[in-house]
Formats: structure tokens, sequence, C-alpha cells
């Protein structure tokens, strides 16, 4: 259940991250970052009136703070992904970021006390290195000329660090919890920093100022996005994170593959070697 969470969550995140990058080019990244929010805090709000009719705050007080460091960490990762893919290379900061994977596994391994067979080991190890061949262009690394030097490279190494750690501590909450209620309050959050951002930091609007049309594609984002996100908290909630956080990190396999066949954008020899190495990663992962 939890590897079938994990590749739930990788289609959705890797949808969604394709349906992000049109968006984004179109009303901006915060605009987006911000309604996508508002689209899956609101889907999961009609869910929790449904089902929590008796919730009672106390109920998650204990790992309300917990929470809000998570929230906080997820919206410094998201808006330092974004800010490397504006001034660095997107096959230097998209690795680096799903390598998030790697430390959700490693404080998973070694706080949660998750033992893992050797297959799963090695498995793990081949999603990883696919994600990074998947996620990269060899042909733009090499060219000296179109590359400027290590651009993008901290905000990648920030972002892969505040998603691991978010991922991790939301863990906790979720172990606890259930796999509900620790991603419904982390949206609000979520919201009310990225509010304190683009109000005091950005010194930003966030109306809507854009056309009708646009939300079409920020509807379809906030929906993958948070189906995305509760698959995987059902995912740790039932499974092992070390298992569950590389099979929805290897999300940019979706990515790509939408792009190839809706934008007809050509695939590196390296990224289909990476698609390879990351299905069978995928298969090995699954074997008991």
């Amino acid at each position: 259940m939890g590897i079938n969470s994990g590749l739930i969550s990788m289609f959705g995140w890797g949808t969604s991250d394709f349906l992000t990058t049109k968006s984004s080019r179109k009303i901006g990244s915060v605009l987006t970052f911000f309604w996508t929010q508002i689209i899956s805090f609101f889907l999961a709000l009609i869910y929790f009136i449904f089902n929590f009719k008796n919730f009672e705050i106390s109920s998650i007080s204990k790992y309300i703070f917990i929470i809000i460091v998570a929230a906080f960490l997820f919206t410094v990762g998201t808006l330092s992904f974004f800010k490397g893919l504006i001034i660095g290379q997107a096959s230097i900061v998209c690795p680096l970021m799903a390598s998030w994977a790697m430390i959700a596994v490693t404080l998973g391994i070694i706080f949660l006390r998750e033992l893992l067979k050797i297959n799963q080991i090695f498995a793990i190890i081949l999603i990883l290195f696919g994600i990074i061949l998947i996620s990269t262009s060899l042909k733009d690394l090499l060219n000296k000329n179109k590359l400027i030097f290590f651009a993008g490279v901290k905000e990648g190494i920030i972002s892969m660090f505040c998603y691991g750690f978010a991922v991790f501590l939301l863990t906790l909450a979720i172990k606890s919890l259930g796999w509900f209620l620790p991603g419904f309050v982390l949206r609000l959050f979520i919201i009310i920093f990225i509010i304190l951002y683009a109000t005091i930091v950005n010194k930003q609007s966030l109306g809507v100022s854009f056309s009708s049309s646009s939300w079409v594609p920020i509807i379809l984002i906030g929906f993958f996005d948070i189906i995305a996100f509760f698959a995987y908290s059902f995912g740790v909630s039932v499974g092992y994170s070390s298992l569950v956080a590389p099979v929805a990190a290897s999300s940019p396999l979706v990515t790509i593959i939408l792009a190839r066949i809706f934008l007809k954008e050509k695939l590196a020899l390296n990224q289909i070697f990476g698609i390879i190495i990351t299905i069978s990663g995928l298969i090995l992962i699954s074997v008991k």
C-alpha cells in the first residue's frame, strides 16, 4: 500500500509540475503557488467538513509546532526552487531538488528505525540515480558557453534540504495523527506564509488579475497536488517513509514524459537511460 501510494504521488506531482511550469510562465510563480494552494486547501476542506464533525483543535496541539515548521520549510523550499529555475539551469536545479528523497530516506532510517531489505536499498539507489539522469541535460552541463557555473545550485540545495526535512517532520505527525489532519493543517499555514512573503517581502498583490482561462491549469494543479500529497501521507502512515519517498520523488519521470507527449520536447540519451533505470528501481522496490 505504501509503494502504491508513492506511485500515485509520483504521477500526481509529476503532472502538477508539468502544469505548474506552464502556469508560472503565464502568471508568475508566486501567484501560481498561492492560488494552487488555495484550491488544494478548499478541496481538503470539503473532506474535512464531512469527516471531522467532532474535531477538536486539542487533538493536534502536540504536533502543531512541528506542522508549522514543516509548512515554513515547504514554503521556503518551493520559493527557492522557483528562484533557482529563474536564475540557473533547470538541468542543475531539478535533480538537486528531487534529491529531497535522499534526506527523507536517511532521516527515516536513523530516527524511525526503518529496516530495509538489500533489494530495496539497491532500488532506492537506482531511483535516485535515475532521477538525476532524468532531470539533467548533459549537453547543457558540458556546454560551458551556455552554462552559468553554479547559478541556481544554492537554491536547489536549499529546496532539497527544506523538502527533505519538511517531509520527515510531517511524517512524525502523520504516524500519530493519521494521513489527513497533518497535511490539512500544513496547507493552511503554507497559505499564511505565502501571504506574508508576498505582502511583506515581495511587496506583491495576490489578487486575481489574470484571465479566466488561467483558472483551468490552476484548478488542475491544485487537484493533482492535493491527491499526490495525501497519497504520500497515507503511504507513510501505513508503510516506511524511506520506501515511499524515493518512489514519490520520481515525479520528474512523469513530467518529462508529459513534456515529450504534449510539448514535443526531445529526450536526451541520458534521460532515456534515466527513465529505464527509474522504472527498474520502481519494479525492484516493489519486490517482497
